[in-house]
């Protein structure tokens, strides 16, 4: 199952109005952007697989709302991690390449980055040590732009 990350049309609202400009909502996120890039940490220490489509949805509500597609995701705090939730990430990290974008997860426990060299979803998943390294990775991967450049077509 794909998110959409393309801007759509305002939503219609029940008395009929449009709403152009949607905050977005951040139950599981905490986000700030800084240089270009937004950086986000989970409010919980946990992903569990029912939060994956809540997560899949505020990336998507970020990317909407934001002009940068440049996310970087601190998994420091994260003490559990459902394997589904790994598939998400995934899913969530070719969806942003699909349209210009990069996720990359930094602080990952050591734990998880076992995980996902054995699965192989380290050459899905970007990661990095830290924050600094983070964000000039996705700036890099940005900036070398093979994928950016991608139309629809390709």
């Amino acid at each position: 199952m794909r998110i959409e990350l393309e801007e759509h049309a305002p939503e219609q609202t029940r008395s009929g109005s449009t709403s152009s400009s949607r905050k977005p909502t951040t139950e599981l996120l905490r986000v700030r952007e800084e240089d270009g890039v937004l950086r986000a940490s989970l409010h919980d220490g946990s992903l569990r697989s029912l939060d994956t489509g809540k997560l899949r949805a505020e990336i998507a509500v970020l990317c909407r709302s934001h002009q940068s597609r440049l996310i970087v995701l601190s998994m420091r705090n994260t003490e559990t991690l459902a394997s589904s939730v790994l598939g998400a990430l995934a899913q969530l990290s070719a969806d942003l390449e699909r349209v210009g974008g990069v996720l990359v997860l930094y602080k990952v426990p050591k734990e998880v980055t076992r995980v996902l060299r054995k699965t192989r979803l380290d050459r899905l998943i970007h990661t990095a040590r830290d924050r600094a390294a983070a964000k000039k990775k996705a700036k890099s991967i940005a900036h070398k732009g093979g994928f950016l450049r991608r139309t629809n077509a390709a």
